[in-house]
């Protein structure tokens, strides 16, 4: 719910765990690393080496940039709705394996949470 511009749980599904991380493109991120990739190996084959190194710099740093100033996005970990431009809530932690598995049915059509969370101790 949205108190003063604050997420501590979802709207849609009242859910109380949400999590937060970097509001980037997937497949823009995996398209910029393989081009980075390409353009290396290009280089590497050719026998420019230095060339090459220097393009993967160039790559880690333009990544450094991207992750320095895209916004956070919150998400919830039940129904995965997206909350942008919203106040950092300092309560929210970062996405966390063992919590996504107490969320994530293992029917989807069912829509019910996993049984093999409780016995995991979570």
């Amino acid at each position: 719910m949205r108190r003063s511009n604050l997420v501590d749980r979802c709207a849609v599904c009242d859910c109380n765990t949400v999590y937060v991380q970097k509001d980037f493109n997937r497949t823009l991120g995996v398209s910029i690393f393989l081009a980075g990739a390409a353009l290396f190996l290009i280089c590497a084959w050719k026998n420019r080496l230095v060339e090459g190194t220097l393009v993967w710099a160039v790559f880690v740093v333009a990544d450094g940039l991207l992750y320095k100033f895209l916004p956070d996005v919150t998400i919830c970990y039940k129904c995965y709705t997206q909350y942008r431009q919203v106040t950092p809530n300092p309560d929210n932690q970062p996405f966390e394996l063992g919590l996504a598995e107490k969320y994530d049915p293992l029917d989807k059509r069912a829509s019910a949470e996993n049984p093999a969370a409780e016995w995991k101790g979570r």
